[in-house]
């Protein structure tokens, strides 16, 4: 009588194969499942099916149900994921493994302005910024203020330790920095931990990051072998953007501010109705006025911002007038670098961003979700990413122009209560 087919046998066989080779031996306690392992038998490469038992057959279900569910979330703990079949969970994901592979993705991406790329030397560790992973590894819940406190102490602290060098550059674009994300991004680009995460418009620019302090896969999980490259449209993102958000109160703003100057020019109510039906929906407000007039300052001080989730800040639109001096940097600049913004001190991005989603979407279904696209490139193409970078003029050099400058002291001044 034949077997009966295993669904996703190859899928189960390549899961339990990495779990027996990263210490599983000692953690199965039946003696009986353990020796229906060794009695398992291969020809040609596969697994003979008739040398399965029930018994194997169930530990290989309940391993492969433990990939197909999220990481386990704690606020206390950084978790990663386990398989490339976990974070499938999150994302859109392709794997690279060649350099033929490598360099058809890299003609494509290269040239982009329009896409967020951003780049990690793990493909295993979630999206986390950097503030989160010293909030959670550093413990600081248990002995720091609460996390509002510690960002309104980030930004006061900068302020006051960095102002001269976060002036420097913005006074010869005679740019206004008196808001508390251009604090932050200065911060965040010289190596103080924020809420901020770094994003660029270009490719290469990501890849260098992912290979930046890159090790080599020493154990025997697949997701080792690769880095990450994640990347998303703009557009996808600019919807809940804050420059979105400012210019969907614009209009309720300068509607105010025309019946103001209406009601100095007349006090007849008939003329003033008459007025106001005339200019309606003209500009009043000069939107290149806005730098330096309180407003952007006033839309992102952190007792706002810590009641927003998941939003997005770019210069890419400053034409618009909308302008969050995030140029403060000569390693911003070079970077081409672009910043999300989450609030929660514990949850990865993409975490934020299903929940947003749900939110958003009544009654959709975890399938529906994915946080944005990703790039596993394999490890061992590292010497053949350089090469192709090194061509384009991305080096270190390039990439940190003012690396002598740090910012850590304004982290360690924050934290303490």
């Amino acid at each position: 009588m034949p077997t009966e087919p295993i669904p996703d046998l190859d899928q189960k066989v390549k899961i339990l194969n990495e779990y027996l080779r990263n210490d599983g031996t000692e953690k199965i306690l039946d003696p009986v499942l353990l020796q229906d392992i060794i009695n398992t038998r291969f020809h040609n490469g596969k697994i003979d099916p008739t040398t399965i038992t029930p018994r194997i057959r169930a530990f290989m279900n309940a391993l492969l149900a433990s990939h197909l569910i999220p990481p386990v979330f704690s606020p206390e703990h950084q978790s990663e994921y386990i398989s490339l079949l976990q974070k499938d969970l999150y994302f859109e994901q392709q794997t690279i493994d060649t350099p033929e592979e490598f360099d058809r993705i890299y003609a494509a991406y290269k040239a982009s302005n329009s896409i967020l790329f951003r780049g990690q030397s793990e493909a295993k560790w979630r999206l986390y910024n950097k503030l989160q992973r010293f909030w959670i590894g550093q413990r600081l819940f248990e002995n720091a203020d609460n996390y509002q406190t510690l960002l309104e102490k980030l930004v006061d602290n900068g302020k006051r330790l960095h102002v001269d060098q976060i002036h420097e550059l913005l006074d010869e674009n005679n740019i206004d920095i008196n808001n508390d994300i251009a604090v932050l991004g200065y911060l965040q680009h010289h190596g103080c931990p924020t809420p901020l995460m770094d994003w660029t418009f270009r490719f290469g620019n990501a890849l260098y990051f992912a290979l930046d302090g890159m090790a080599p896969n020493s154990g025997t999980k697949e997701i080792e072998d690769y880095l990450s490259v994640y990347y998303l449209e703009e557009e996808h993102f600019e919807s809940g953007g804050e420059r979105t958000s400012i210019n969907a109160i614009l209009p309720e703003a300068n509607e105010k501010e025309l019946h103001k100057i209406i009601e100095i020019i007349t006090d007849d109510p008939a003329k003033q109705d008459e007025m106001k039906e005339y200019f309606k929906g003209r500009e009043i407000l000069d939107r290149k006025l806005f730098n330096g007039s309180g407003l952007i300052s006033h839309m992102l001080e952190m007792k706002r911002m810590i009641n927003i989730p998941l939003t997005y800040f770019s210069e890419k639109d400053a034409d618009s007038g909308i302008i969050f001096s995030l140029n403060n940097s000569e390693n911003i600049l070079h970077q081409e670098g672009v910043f999300t913004w989450t609030s929660d001190p514990s949850k990865p991005i993409e975490m934020v961003g299903e929940e947003e989603f749900h939110k958003a979407n009544p009654g959709s279904h975890q399938n529906e979700y994915r946080f944005c696209n990703c790039f596993n490139i394999n490890k061992n193409l590292r010497d053949h990413i350089l090469s192709e970078l090194e061509k384009d003029g991305i080096t270190k050099d390039y990439i940190y122009p003012n690396a002598a400058r740090e910012t850590w002291d304004v982290f360690e001044e924050s934290k303490r209560v």
